[in-house]
């Protein structure tokens, strides 16, 4: 099994693009989410991402800064969906928005059988780092399908080795699934799109059952992350 981490970026022509000059005006850093001209939040790591059948997408991402004001980010950005946060000095943020046409494509090709991704990923300053594993030929095809409007460095390859901090490698498989249901059926949006009776009755199993696994599920999260 191998490895390779790379950093993806935009290319400067498609930055350059009429659709993109107002992005480029505006963001200096992709990490940074302003609000009315001020800087609210700053992104710290990307721990789960997911393409939903809609065309949408759902993701839990680490911030710092202002949660109370990032929660309003719907209101003022009209491809954000919906946006739950948790408290703390360090803190996630569940979102449910509408991902642009290259990151469709490109999360298309990280989401194949042949090639997973080692969370958590990371916007830098020269673009989004992230690590997969998967075998060489696997690795190999999934490079040559990047996007045309993206640029891709190379930073590292060998043997793959799995890392134990990963938040997601501490759940259960049966915790995976209720989670990644629950999210799908828009469980984490504001307000909620379904009930543990819903998610309970969609999976064959008990009210009770869904709630301590999702607490459960989320304890060990945040604990990971924050503690």
């Amino acid at each position: 099994m191998r490895y390779i981490t790379v950093v993806l970026a935009l290319t400067e022509d498609y930055i350059r693009s009429q659709s993109h000059q107002q992005m480029q005006e505006s963001t200096n850093d992709p990490r940074e989410v302003w609000i009315d001209g001020t800087l609210v939040a700053t992104q710290e790591a990307i721990h789960y991402v997911n393409l939903l059948d809609d065309g949408t997408a759902v993701g839990i991402v680490q911030f710092r800064g202002d949660a109370d004001r990032l929660a309003t980010i719907e209101d003022e950005n009209p491809e954000i969906i919906s946006c739950t946060v948790t408290g703390g000095e360090t803190w996630l943020a569940y979102l449910r928005y509408k991902p642009e046409a290259f990151q469709t494509t490109l999360f298309e090709l990280f989401d194949t059988e042949a090639i997973s991704i080692d969370w958590p990923m990371r916007e830098t300053a020269d673009g989004l780092q992230v690590t997969l594993f998967g075998e060489d030929a696997a690795l190999q095809q999934m490079i040559a399908s990047v996007p045309d409007e993206m640029d891709l460095r190379l930073e590292r390859a060998g043997e793959y080795q799995p890392q134990m901090d990963d938040p997601a490698a501490q759940l259960t498989d049966r915790q995976k699934e209720i989670v990644r249901a629950a999210i799908a059926a828009g469980y984490y949006d504001i307000p909620r799109r379904t009930t543990h009776r819903d998610l309970a009755t969609e999976l064959g199993l008990s009210q009770r059952t869904i709630g301590e696994h999702l607490q459960r599920a989320e304890a060990k999260i945040i604990q990971s992350v924050i503690v």
